[in-house]
């Protein structure tokens, strides 16, 4: 047993010292600069009065985030669960309802601020397929989906293209056929132009 503990201490410090040994579990990840890379939010669920995002850790489902709470909160709470990388920010002033801030952190999932409130949320393509409503529909659904979640949502076409509103919940799709595919979904306040 003694020759075996000089061994094995030898092996693992050969290990540690390796440059091609794996860095620990709990290291942050980084960019090629070194800064470290952001948290991805798999799953988010997307409501029509805010948007719950999962506990990356994976101990329970989150907090959920609702329209009309404080944004330096709001912004702050997102940007701990993304391991502390900030949000582009933006604004613009002529949007439809009036001047709004936004926050993203490139998956193509955009938050909105009026006068210093959570107001909106956007998901484009491209944003993570967990980012979903209670029936399960993402940016990929198809119209079919769309309509055998949402019994009653209403499909128009406008300026946008084929549009749809299921109650408070919004989006754009690829077309009008059954097999047409959810390019966009919002609510809350938006910076649509039509």
């Amino acid at each position: 047993m003694k020759q075996l503990a000089p061994a094995a201490a030898l092996a693992l410090l050969l290990a540690a010292c390796s440059p091609e040994a794996p860095p620990p579990a709990d290291a942050p990840a980084t960019t090629g600069a070194g800064a470290p890379a952001p948290t991805a939010l798999g799953e988010a669920l997307l409501e029509a009065d805010g948007f719950m995002p999962a506990n990356p850790g994976g101990r329970g489902t989150g907090r959920k985030l609702s329209f009309g709470e404080d944004e330096a909160v709001v912004v702050d709470f997102i940007t701990r669960l993304r391991g502390d990388q900030p949000p582009r920010r933006s604004s613009n002033a002529e949007c439809p309802a009036g001047p709004l801030a936004f926050a993203d952190w490139g998956d193509n999932f955009q938050l909105a601020f009026s006068e210093g409130k959570f107001a909106g949320w956007t998901a484009g393509e491209g944003a993570p397929r967990g980012f979903s409503t209670v029936s399960g529909v993402h940016i990929g659904s198809t119209l079919a989906q769309l309509r055998a979640a949402h019994p009653e949502v209403e499909v128009r076409e406008d300026s946008l293209g084929p549009e749809f509103s299921a109650g408070e919940i919004h989006g754009t799709l690829s077309g009008t056929g059954d097999d047409a595919t959810v390019t966009t979904i919002w609510a809350g306040v938006n910076c649509v132009f039509r």
